[in-house]
């Protein structure tokens, strides 16, 4: 596994999503890929504030690549490059890791079951969460991801659970659809420890890729809670952005 420098042309030859701003305010000046060409990424530059900022792109279901991590006000070119770098390499190892099944903790004395896998997100599993929200720290990311993705279904959503990191930007892509049109809703799920808040970082990575697909709504949901910056910069995108914590699933969990 290994991130690569790779030239421009190369890189517009994934014909990569770009905003508005490239080119005019804002210029490309490096370009890499992950080994298997699944991520690419580009280096910016600022002409305005004259600060650098990076964009990593992922291949979507449709072979199009789009947007998934921005990060700009970053002071040097060095310091972005390494940012880039470091953010490909953790997304293509994530990608490598082997996905587990959910298991729940040691089993204890008087409970035998608890030592199961559960390979199937059904009524009766969202029942015991109900009974026992505490477990949902014991699933994997991507176990956390197809439980919210059932929630969702249940709330009459319909539910596409994307790749893993190779999503475009959001773990699952729902819909709300009647006979007028239908509503765009991305979903980003985060399966922390209780003691790690969810960041501001991750609250403008979420609004740049609602942007760039033009979503009705972005919802993130955590096992976690959010800092008080987060909320704080939330709040500018009230209409666009929900926030949903460790209590809400609670309350999510409590229909079942």
């Amino acid at each position: 596994m290994a991130i690569v420098s790779i030239n421009p042309e190369e890189f517009d030859s994934f014909k990569p999503a770009r905003g508005p701003m490239i080119g005019t305010i804002i210029f490309e000046k490096g370009w890499f890929a992950d080994s298997e060409r699944n991520i690419i990424g580009t280096l910016t530059l600022d002409n305005t504030d004259k600060d650098w900022g990076y964009a990593i792109l992922a291949r979507h279901e449709d072979g199009m690549y789009r947007g998934i991590d921005v990060e700009v006000s970053i002071k040097s070119k060095n310091e972005a490059e390494s940012q880039i770098i470091s953010a490909m390499e953790r997304m293509e190892q994530a990608d490598q890791a082997e996905e587990t099944l959910y298991e729940s903790a040691e089993p204890t004395e008087g409970a035998p079951d608890e030592s199961l896998v559960v390979t199937d997100i059904t009524a009766e599993l969202k029942r015991y969460f109900r009974d026992h929200p505490e477990k949902l720290y014991d699933l994997s990311p991507r176990k956390f991801e197809e439980l919210i993705a059932s929630i969702l279904e249940d709330l009459g959503f319909d539910v596409q659970l994307t790749q893993a990191t190779r999503d475009g930007g959001s773990d699952i892509i729902a819909y709300i659809r009647n006979a007028v049109c239908e509503y765009l809703t991305l979903v980003e799920c985060k399966k922390y420890d209780p003691k790690r808040k969810v960041g501001v970082g991750i609250i403008r990575e979420v609004t740049g890729v609602h942007h760039l697909k033009r979503a009705a709504k972005s919802i993130i949901v955590t096992t976690s809670y959010f800092s008080a910056d987060a909320v704080k910069e939330a709040r500018a995108f009230e209409h666009q952005l929900e926030l949903k914590d460790y209590d809400a699933i609670k309350l999510w969990l409590q229909r079942y």
